[in-house]
């Protein structure tokens, strides 16, 4: 081969070498896709350092190209973000700038944002000379017609809170309009009318002038001292006849039945720092369920506020660019009969103690009261001195009026000697004519000693060992059933598992610390109510109740919406009927023929827990229903009785209620 031909063939190879070595042309499309797909996974900080040409970079640093994306999309809670290209054949090639149109849509929390841009790219060259596409970007890729020196600017309205209902309809939480009762300073003389004011709206002097002289107050201005309901219109016209005293109205968080739901329902007050940490969507100002009904069912009764976003441009022109209305939060119906929970609290009142109505064959709490109580509308209204002094006094005598006793466990006493004997009898292990001999006052087991308060019978079958409350009958029964199955039987009761209640106790119901019965010395303590077992007081009540309905233990309820269903079927009808007579027994026949009421019928049983046998505190329970209408059995508990007849003090504060009921 010819040394020119050999200059021709290396040139050729050059030439393919060449060829091969040149790359496709960049298609702007594909970059754009490419950042539209960046965009979308909200990489905000590859957006800015991958795709945008070096001006846009230069008008708006990296940090402000993110802060300003997540800050819109925040504000309106953007979701569902999409980029699409309205036209895929825009001529590029050759092209040092080409313009495609897009369109942008996402959701927000007011209306779908749905507009029309366009994307304007520049090709540039690199360092080797390849062709590079990059966005000239804008602020209104973010939102429509937005600039970075825009601000929004957004107004609440406030939204009604749902009110909570008995159910009869009648309102045990309402939004009411009140009538606010308020101070003018300058006008106010203090000297001449402070203490008549104090003694008429039951508010000690001092309050009242720390509320009218707050740091903000001015002496033309009306300040807010204190709020009365309709029916209290006389007093507060007579009030505004002193000068200085003016009123207002205003919509306020009121409670019809004071200190007798005040456990059941609970109350709002003003968000505090910690909940502004704690709690979401809430602003300094805004109130908040903290207790009872209010508190636990919080984000179904506080609505959604409606709110109204303004687009203000630097120059000071502004745009309504979202408005939503307030959403009215949910009203919450209970099972509760007010009339009721009102006739209940008055008869406890002046005990601490706990207590739970509920209806055997559906399940339905209709009432639920822990005494002593407070009033929830000092929370909303403002302060009363004289209750303000009823409440140091019980705090004093080592009382609190705002703990809620009927969300823990106690120990049941000897109501518990029901329980054993539905255990008992569905075992089969225990033969409610079989008797036992016991001679004695006491019954050693294990070195521990069983004590019975009456030694009336030396031969005790389940009727005699009902109607004296036997002790040692219980303890000896629990040996014969032994602890495996006195175990399953308590859980068959749901002792030891979650109470399935719309207003969940603090703690379950227990079988013991433990969990389980270890020996036979706590299986016969817990047989009469002693040992380690707990209970609640709906749990107890719902146990009776199983019995009074023929076997079937329903599933508590305390919401009206709730559909009512057997939670366990605990006992046979047979023997259901067999407890139904002895429970009859211990009033016709046994120690608490206090209970017979005229006109009825009652059944129940007593107990007396010893809670600490040194400081001589006993608590009293008495389960009850009146036969001849068992369409409601009352579980009630009063703390400290020791000295004031045990049990049958609580029976005798049961007695009232049902006198009362019957009025």
């Amino acid at each position: 081969m010819g040394a020119s031909m050999k200059k021709v063939l290396l040139m050729i190879i050059m030439l393919f070498i060449l060829a091969g070595c040149q790359k496709e042309p960049v298609n702007p499309y594909d970059v754009l896709n490419d950042y539209i797909t960046t965009w979308e996974e909200q990489d905000f900080s590859s957006m800015y350092e991958e795709y945008l040409q070096s001006e846009s970079k230069e008008n708006v640093p990296q940090q402000l190209f993110e802060e300003k994306h997540k800050e819109v999309y925040d504000l309106f809670e953007m979701e569902n973000l999409k980029i699409e290209l309205l036209d895929e054949e825009v001529e590029w090639e050759e092209q040092e700038t080409v313009t495609i149109p897009g369109k942008i849509t996402y959701d927000t929390f007011a209306r779908k944002i749905d507009y029309e841009v366009n994307f304007v790219m520049d090709k540039v060259l690199d360092e080797e000379e390849n062709e590079q596409w990059y966005i000239q970007w804008e602020p209104s890729f973010i939102f429509p017609e937005y600039d970075l020196t825009d601000e929004f600017v957004i107004d609440y309205t406030e939204a009604t809170r749902g009110e909570i209902l008995d159910s009869k309809g009648n309102k045990l939480a309402a939004n009411e309009e009140v009538m606010n009762l308020q101070i003018v300073p300058g006008e106010f003389n203090a000297e001449r009318d402070l203490e008549k004011l104090a003694d008429m709206i039951d508010m000690s002097e001092e309050e009242i002038t720390s509320l009218y002289t707050l740091s903000w107050a001015q002496p033309d201005y009306a300040m807010p001292i204190k709020d009365f309901r309709e029916n209290d219109r006389d007093l507060v016209l007579e009030l505004i006849e002193i000068e200085g005293v003016t009123n207002g109205r205003s919509m306020e968080r009121v409670y019809p039945f004071a200190e007798a739901t005040a456990h059941l329902v609970g109350y709002i007050d003003e968000v505090t720092a910690q909940d502004l940490e704690d709690f979401e969507g809430y602003e300094q100002g805004d109130r908040l369920g903290y207790t009872g009904i209010e508190g636990l069912y919080e984000k179904e009764l506080k609505g959604k506020k409606g709110l109204e976003v303004t687009q203000v441009k630097e120059d000071g022109t502004e745009k309504t660019i979202a408005r939503t209305e307030p959403e009215r939060g949910k009203d919450i119906t209970l099972t509760i009969d007010a009339n009721m929970q009102q006739k209940l609290y008055d008869v406890m009142k002046d005990d601490a103690g706990q207590a739970a109505t509920i209806d055997p064959s559906t399940g339905k709490v209709l009432s639920l009261v822990s005494t002593p109580a407070y009033d929830p509308n000092t929370v909303t209204m403002g302060t009363s001195m004289s209750k303000k002094k009823r409440l140091d006094e019980l705090k004093e005598a080592g009382i609190n009026a705002r703990e809620n006793r009927f969300r823990s466990t106690y120990s049941p006493g000897s109501t518990m000697k029901l329980l054993t004997s539905i255990i008992g009898l569905e075992s089969g292990k225990l033969d409610p004519n079989h008797q036992y001999d016991i001679p004695d006052k006491q019954w050693d087991i294990g070195g521990s000693k069983v004590t019975r308060v009456y030694e009336d019978d030396k031969k005790v079958d389940l009727v005699s060992g009902m109607n004296n409350s036997d002790n040692i009958y219980f303890a000896k029964a629990a040996i014969d059933i032994g602890i495996e199955e006195f175990e399953e039987g308590l859980t068959k009761l749901g002792i030891g598992e979650e109470l399935p209640f719309s207003y969940p106790p603090v703690s379950d119901s227990q079988i013991s610390n433990s969990g389980s019965l270890d020996n036979e010395v706590l299986l016969a303590h817990t047989a009469y109510g002693q040992g380690e077992i707990l209970l609640n007081i709906v749990h107890l009540a719902s146990i009776y109740g199983g019995v009074v309905n023929d076997g079937s233990m329903m599933k508590p309820l305390l919401l009206e919406e709730e559909t009512s269903e057997v939670w366990k079927d605990i006992v046979s009808p047979e023997n259901a009927k067999l407890l139904q007579d002895n429970l009859r027994k211990t009033v016709t026949e046994g120690k608490s023929s206090v209970a017979n009421v005229p006109g009825r019928e009652i059944a129940g049983k007593t107990g007396t827990a010893e809670i600490k046998k040194e400081e001589r505190l006993e608590n009293g329970l008495w389960v009850s229903y009146d036969q001849k209408d068992p369409t409601f059995l009352t579980a009630m508990l009063i703390e400290d009785v020791i000295d004031r007849g045990g049990s049958r003090y609580t029976i005798e504060l049961t007695n009232k209620f049902y006198e009362a009921l019957s009025n």
